[in-house]
């Protein structure tokens, strides 16, 4: 199905996307157009169908004469989502105060109840805030911390988390120890021990990252927090879920975490400005809120919305991103982008030239990302050349443990631009 038949079928031609943005009956047509092709077809063979994803497609506008396979960074809004966005904000916008008075809190519980719902958790312990990045550094500097405490974080964290602990070790005097997570572990227990082996009696704070931004390496969240309890009942585990949210099939309570922040605009396509901060009851009377609401009483999860005006047509688009996120379902969409990674990963790892910084071919151990370095380049080299020389839009990624181009298929992902990502890391010539 090409992208001007979806238009005409949905009744828009393509200038009304942005003069009509009430007109949500492309939404309707799209979902319909997946429901019926999937009936059709068993669901294993839908991975591989790519009639099935030139349906999905359609649904994401795409600009430039580049192939983008930096999808890590933020993924794009499928057209229909981004119509509700554009409907909400200029609704927001011609009702004003009124909206903002009367309005305001019942599109935030539609918004919480329905993530609450797709999480699988209690809508009681969950707020929305603005991004990972600003929820766990809430609790990262709301945490009642002693001098003398100890937190336990790991070596390929996020940037901004370890800078968070950083700042406030030297505020509150409390001390950290960084796990070395290995690159290519052989398996589970090996990363376990990783952590397990700085938990003492001291330590407050363990925070993991379920899905590692830099290779997609897929850490065993669960089976950590548990060992780490066993030494340390008292333990609070803190979970950076920004990419496992959306991409892989499982719920909220299988992380077996206390807290877990994620933001909605990576693999949930909902747009920049949405994140999400999870909290199981018992401590969210223990964290400091980032902002000051005194009004709000301390056992209640919305004590960390408090952002001052904000643009609510981000958080109103979330049932949106939901719908459309399952009209493809979690489990199908999951083995998708890992297909297409294993599609490209496989060529490269038979490269003598070429560095597999991700354990692509471990079951249950990778995702959409995976890295990969060259011998003689250094990351910003290769990613350069994959732009200038083929048109393919990648990030280097320049870490103590990561040394690659981070490559992340999406959803519009065909398996021709995947095969010109294979071509261009086969061609000398090109490098």
């Amino acid at each position: 199905m090409h992208r001007r038949n979806f238009l005409r079928n949905s009744g828009m031609g393509l200038a009304a996307w942005s003069v009509m943005p009430h007109q949500l009956s492309a939404f309707d047509h799209v979902i319909s157009d997946l429901h019926a092709y999937a009936s059709s077809r068993q669901h294993a063979l839908l991975v591989e169908d790519e009639a099935y994803w030139n349906i999905v497609r359609t649904a994401f506008r795409r600009e430039g004469n580049y192939i983008n396979l930096e999808n890590g960074y933020f993924s794009p809004q499928a057209e229909p989502v981004l119509l509700s966005t554009q409907r909400n904000a200029a609704y927001i916008n011609a009702t004003s105060s009124h909206f903002m008075r009367r309005e305001q809190e019942q599109a935030i519980e539609t918004a919480r109840t329905a993530l609450a719902d797709f999480l699988g958790v209690d809508a009681a312990g969950l707020a929305l805030t603005r991004n990972t990045t600003e929820s766990l550094n809430t609790v990262i500097a709301g945490f009642p911390w002693q001098r003398g405490d100890e937190v336990v974080n790991g070596n390929q964290d996020y940037g901004s988390m370890n800078e968070a602990f950083e700042q406030n070790a030297l505020r509150y005097g409390f001390s950290m120890k960084t796990a070395a997570v290995p690159l290519l572990p052989q398996g589970d227990e090996e990363i376990v021990q990783a952590y397990t082996r700085l938990i003492s009696g001291k330590t407050r704070m363990l925070h993991l990252t379920h899905l590692i931004n830099l290779s997609g390496q897929l850490i065993p969240v669960a089976k950590i927090a548990r060992a780490s309890r066993a030494i340390n009942p008292g333990i609070c585990v803190v979970v950076d879920a920004a990419h496992s949210i959306a991409q892989l099939n499982f719920r909220l309570p299988e992380l077996e975490a206390d807290i877990v922040g994620a933001s909605l605009h990576k693999w949930l396509c909902n747009p920049l400005g949405a994140g999400m901060l999870w909290m199981k009851q018992e401590w969210i009377p223990r964290i400091w809120p980032l902002m000051g609401d005194t009004g709000i009483a301390p056992d209640n999860i919305r004590r960390y919305e408090h952002q001052g005006t904000r643009p609510l047509q981000n958080l109103m688009s979330i049932p949106h991103a939901i719908a459309f996120h399952r009209s493809i379902g979690t489990e199908l969409k999951e083995a998708r982008l890992k297909f297409l990674m294993k599609r490209w990963a496989a060529a490269a790892a038979e490269l003598p030239a070429l560095r597999m910084q991700t354990p692509w071919n471990s079951e249950g151990r990778n995702s959409a990302i995976a890295t990969v370095g060259h011998e003689s380049l250094s990351p910003g080299q290769l990613a350069q050349l994959l732009f200038d020389k083929h048109k393919i839009f990648t990030v280097a990624i320049e870490h103590p443990v990561v040394r690659g181009v981070r490559i992340t298929p999406h959803l519009y992902t065909s398996l021709g631009e995947v095969d010109a990502l294979i071509k261009a890391l086969k061609n000398p010539a090109g490098f």
